[in-house]
Order: structure tokens, then C-alpha cells, then sequence
């Protein structure tokens, strides 16, 4: 064989070897970058090929060295092959001309352009390169078993899940990318936060509790439900901290149109309790259950904190729910100066939420602005109280009895509003 053709065979086979290289940087991109879900999606739809993708991804540390020893192998050998091709074209100046040409195709041909083609579409070249390279996962298998085994013996495998904060993070890409609406991500925030919300922040306290004293006539248990428009009304038996009981306005009215006896003892049903500490999900599971969508809130004495209503638990996955007959009241409203008026009854956490940012609450360990606030001045709340939290400052406007009934909260810190300027 004559020297031309010695270096045609050499150029062919440095071509073959540059195609596998691009065909594994492809791959490593492409199972990188690839979407679990979407790839979930393709096998239900019935494509085979993502079932087999998608094994392969179980095992990605298999996949992962069997790719770096194809890579290196292929990179390796066409190197070597060129270096000889070159030294015999060009002498001495070989080895220079080898590393700029082959630098250049490298990079081009095995980098840039193969792994910006999967990046574009990873699950496409998924299913189109996994029966390829299903066959040298198994070629390679030995030579891959060793070097996992190594690979563990270096280092332990940390079993790392996905936190509640990066998958909100993760919801916050999908709506910038449009996959998401803005109601969809927070209906799905809020499905996510669900879990770890206590009754006790849900509840509706003692203090506003509504309830009818068991030995009240049937006048005034008629007076107090046409007053409210309430469907029910919790039943106490001397104080409001012995709830024996849960009258329901529809069963009221049913036995009032018939001429029946509708006193409190003829219509009064038993109650749930539930321990503050119990979560919002555990409640909405035994509603459902039980088919009882009222129960009240015990302390870890036996009192009464409030009552919570199958509706308080809804709204806290899908926000405030309005009747008909309700009169509208948000807990947080925005002021043209950019401060809040804010009831004391609202969640100082929602607080931090209107206001973007997270302030030091210095061990309180309660969710309400006039917990909060009582907490930090250590005595009942007056109107013109103060309380500076990192430059977030609570000034109460108006109390009703012990409590703050509406403060102004103010943010010193946040950023100057520029379109003023």
C-alpha cells in the first residue's frame, strides 16, 4: 500500500472515530438535559424507546462512564492516528499541525455542534440514540462495572431529594417559560404548602368566635342565626370555652316550616375537636371522612382557641372564599404610600409575603400581627404603639378591647420607587 493511500485510510478512519465522539457528547447532553416527565409522558403514549430511555436514566451513573469511556477511547485513538498521519505529511512540524487541526475539529465537530443540537430538543435524541446505546452499555459493561465500583468506593452515594423551596423555584420556571398560568402556579404553591399549615393558624378565634349558650330560648337561638347568616352555630355549655355542641341553621328552618320543636336540645349535634397542632390536611381528610365540616380547636389544656370550618381549609389552598352574604374584608390591603393597612387578626408571615421579604421575629413562634405585637411590647396593645422589626415598622391605628384590630405597617428599607424620581 502506497503512501496516498495510507493517508486516506488514516483521514477515514479519523472521520469514523470523530463521528463517535460527536455521537457520545450528543448523548451525554441529550440524557443530561432530558425531562423525566416529558419522556414518562412519550412511554404512556406508547413509544418503547422512552420506556428504554428512561431505564437507562435509572442507572445513570452506568450511563454516565460508559459514555466517558467511549469518549476518551474515541478521543484517544483519533489523536494518536492523526498525530501519525501528520508526522508523516509534514515532518517535524507535524505534532504542531495535529494539535491545531484536530483542536479545531474537537471542538467543532465533537463539542459545539453535537451538544448544541441536544440541547435543543434532549428528549428527540433520547429515544433516537438509545438502541445504539443500549448495545455498548452492554459491550462496556464489564469495563464500566469496575469503574462504578470504584467510583462508590471513593465516595458514598448522598440520596438527595428534591426540597418544598426548589420545587417552588422549579414551578417559578415553568410559568416564566409559560407552561404554567400565574393561578396555576400558586393553586400548585399552595398545594405544596398545605402540608405543613396547623389548624391553629386557620382557625377562627375564641375572641370572634359566634356561639349560642345551651340554654338559650328558641327566639334567641332564631335571633342569632338571622343576625349571622350563619349555616351553623357552635353550643356552649356556661362559657365559650365548653363547646358541647353544633346547631345547623338548615335543620333550624327545616323544623320551623314543619311546626316540629326546634329548641337547641330538640337540633343540637355532636362536635369534633381537634388539637391546635394538627394539620390542615389531616383535617380536610377527616371532613371528608366523616362528612362533619366543623370542629373546634383545643390548646394543650383542653381550652378552646376557636373553630374551623371545612371553608378555612379550602381557602387555604385555593385563598378567601366569598357568601353572598359576606362582607368583603381582606386582612392585608396595599396603601398608594406603598405601606399596609393590616388587621390584627392577619398572619405576620402574609405580612412578609405583601412585603417581599423576610424580617426577624426574634423567637415568636404564633402567626398573628397582634400575637406578634404583644409579644414584642410584653403588654395589651394601645392605639400608637410602635414595634421596628429590621426596618418593617407595626404601628397600631385602632384596638378593640385587648387586641390590635388594624395597624400600618410600614417597609423603611424597601427599594425607592424610581418612576417617582
Amino acid at each position: 500500500m502506497d503512501g496516498a493511500s495510507i493517508t486516506i485510510l488514516y483521514a477515514c478512519i479519523i472521520v469514523v472515530l470523530t463521528v463517535c465522539s460527536a455521537f457520545f457528547s450528543l448523548t451525554e447532553t441529550a440524557f443530561t438535559g432530558a425531562n423525566r416527565v416529558r419522556l414518562k409522558k412519550m412511554a404512556n403514549d406508547g413509544d418503547k424507546r422512552a420506556d428504554r430511555a428512561l431505564a437507562m436514566l435509572e442507572d445513570y451513573d452506568k450511563f454516565l462512564t460508559t459514555n466517558l469511556i467511549g469518549v476518551n477511547v474515541v478521543n484517544i485513538a483519533s489523536t494518536t492516528v492523526a498525530s501519525v498521519m501528520f508526522l508523516a505529511l509534514f515532518g517535524d512540524l507535524g505534532s504542531i499541525v495535529n494539535i491545531v487541526v484536530m483542536t479545531l475539529v474537537s471542538l467543532t465537530f465533537c463539542e459545539i455542534i453535537p451538544k448544541s443540537v441536544a440541547k435543543k430538543s434532549p428528549e428527540k435524541w433520547c429515544v433516537k440514540t438509545c438502541g445504539v446505546f443500549a448495545v455498548l452499555l452492554k459491550i462496556l459493561s464489564p469495563v464500566s462495572w469496575l469503574f462504578t465500583k470504584l467510583t462508590k468506593a471513593i465516595g458514598e452515594d448522598e440520596n438527595v431529594s428534591m426540597s418544598d423551596e426548589e420545587l417552588e423555584v422549579l414551578i417559578d420556571e415553568c410559568e416564566d417559560d409559560g407552561i404554567l398560568k400565574d393561578t396555576e402556579s400558586e393553586l400548585i404553591k399552595s398545594a405544596i404548602r398545605f402540608d405543613d399549615v396547623q389548624v391553629r393558624e386557620l382557625c377562627v378565634p375564641r375572641m370572634d368566635v359566634t356561639a349560642v349558650p345551651q340554654v338559650a330560648t328558641e327566639q334567641e337561638l332564631a335571633d342569632i342565626i338571622s343576625a349571622t347568616g350563619f349555616s351553623r352555630i357552635p353550643v356552649y355549655n356556661g362559657t365559650i370555652d365548653d363547646i358541647i355542641g353544633v346547631v345547623y341553621a338548615k335543620e333550624y328552618y327545616a323544623k320551623e316550616h314543619k311546626g316540629e320543636p326546634c329548641g337547641i336540645q330538640d337540633i343540637m349535634k355532636p362536635v369534633k375537636y381537634v388539637p391546635e397542632s394538627m394539620r390542615a390536611s389531616e383535617l380536610l381528610s377527616d371532613f371528608q371522612r366523616t362528612k362533619v365540616h366543623m370542629a373546634v380547636i383545643l390548646d394543650s389544656y383542653g381550652g378552646t382557641i376557636g373553630i374551623i370550618t371545612l371553608e378555612d381549609v379550602l381557602e387555604a389552598l385555593v385563598g378567601e372564599i366569598w357568601d353572598e352574604s359576606d362582607e368583603i374584608q381582606e386582612d392585608i390591603m396595599s396603601n398608594t404610600d406603598g405601606s399596609l393597612t393590616v388587621k390584627g387578626s392577619a398572619s405576620v408571615f402574609d405580612v412578609m409575603e405583601a412585603l417581599g421579604r423576610d424580617f426577624n421575629l426574634g423567637g415568636y413562634d404564633e402567626h398573628s400581627v397582634t400575637g406578634y405585637i404583644m409579644y414584642r411590647i410584653g403588654r395589651p396593645p394601645l392605639a400608637g404603639d410602635e414595634v421596628d422589626t429590621d426596618g418593617v415598622v407595626f404601628r397600631v391605628t385602632s384596638v378593640d378591647g385587648h387586641r390590635v384590630k388594624e395597624c400600618r405597617v410600614v417597609d423603611h428599607r424597601a427599594p425607592p420607587d424610581e418612576s417617582a424620581e
